[in-house]
């Protein structure tokens, strides 16, 4: 009994290794394909940042002791000194948690376009520092196009003018034949209230000369009130869906806001993989610059901690206007670049930590 035992205990003993073989290969597999690509301009293959995000921390007061980077003679004064290029030490520093008086991240109660930034006093001259490298080095303005076929398409949700943009995108890309007509599209949209301040009225629903995308000829106008993002996203559709795309193949997501204060990218996406246990294979998301890169990260570090590696999210997206007019408009996007480049670094974290349980 006990030798038959004993086989028996070596038997499961070898098939939970042949497990745990076959899942770090999914894992890696996952980190090489959906990861890495986009995550280059940012991190290596150690989870360092590269120079042009050390560059950005030069420009806001932060510095890495020894590093090989020297600093730069328009580096404003240290603020702040790190031990190292680890993501590790990085995030929380960008963060404001290192020290509260420094922080990339804004205010996390706000919406991005609610932020003022008080706590980033950087001058015009490293304000368009900032969005020198942010344009050139990390191309956070450059339009990104799906490189490969998909299995099915995830439209992520937003403010309106921002909806509208991203379906005139997919548009493209189906006239393109960038991305068939006969895969699922999924729209990811959740609980948040409407707000009139970037756009978001009846009146601008309804506004068929919008100037991002034109109606469709058989879209009938209604008068019944729109006040949640949920509701509005499906109204874009109905208005400005390609015209061979059918509404059959369209599958709507809602997620709940919870205990935030609106639902989020993650939320959806977790609400996705509820909902409707979708194959493995790739995905594209649509979303617009410069989020792109973020919410690819987003998404697949969702996957990750979903157990779901054998599912691949690539995010595209359209570019967007380069050069700022004024001072006011450079200051914005130099805020929001470094708001959002933190966010990116925090994923990349967060997908390092769960690749290594």
């Amino acid at each position: 009994m006990k030798t038959k035992a004993a086989i028996v205990f070596l038997v499961l003993s070898v098939l939970l290794l042949i497990a745990i073989f076959i899942m770090k290969g999914k894992l890696e597999l996952h980190k090489d394909v959906c990861i890495e690509p986009a995550s280059k301009l940012y991190i290596n293959d150690q989870y360092e940042i590269t120079d042009p995000i050390v560059r950005l921390l030069g420009q806001t007061g932060i510095r890495i002791e020894g590093d090989g980077l020297l600093p730069e003679p328009d580096w404003p004064k240290a603020r702040l000194f790190l031990k190292s290029r680890s993501l590790k030490e990085v995030v929380p520093a960008i963060q404001g948690k290192t020290d509260p008086a420094i922080s990339w991240l804004g205010d996390l109660n706000k919406e991005r376009w609610e932020q003022d930034q008080k706590n980033l006093d950087l001058s015009l001259e490293a304000v368009k520092k900032v969005n020198d490298i942010c344009l050139q080095d990390l191309r956070q303005a450059d339009s990104v196009y799906p490189k490969d076929g998909a299995k099915g398409i995830l439209f992520l949700g937003a403010a309106l003018s921002r909806v509208r943009m991203r379906l005139s995108f997919l548009n493209q890309l189906y006239d393109k034949n960038q991305l068939s007509l006969s895969v699922p599209v999924f729209l990811l949209t959740g609980e948040r209230t409407l707000d009139e301040r970037v756009g978001e009225t009846q009146e601008e629903l309804m506004n068929q000369h919008n100037g991002i995308i034109p109606f469709r000829p058989d879209f009938t106008p209604t008068h019944a009130a729109c006040s949640d993002e949920g509701e509005m996203v499906k109204l874009v559709f109905l208005q400005s869906r390609h015209q061979d795309l059918k509404r059959e193949n369209i599958h709507y997501v809602y997620s709940k806001k919870g205990d935030k204060r609106r639902a989020t990218t993650e939320s959806t996406v977790v609400q996705w993989l509820h909902d409707f246990a979708p194959q493995a294979g790739h995905y594209v998301a649509i979303s617009n610059q410069p989020y792109v890169v973020y919410q690819e990260a987003v998404i697949n570090r969702v996957l990750l901690q979903a157990n779901r590696p054998d599912i691949c999210v690539s995010v595209v997206g359209p570019g967007m206007h380069a050069e700022p007019t004024n001072e006011i408009e450079a200051r914005k996007k130099a805020y929001d670049f470094l708001s959002n480049i933190s966010r990116i670094l925090y994923e990349y974290l967060a997908i390092e930590k769960s690749l290594q349980k």
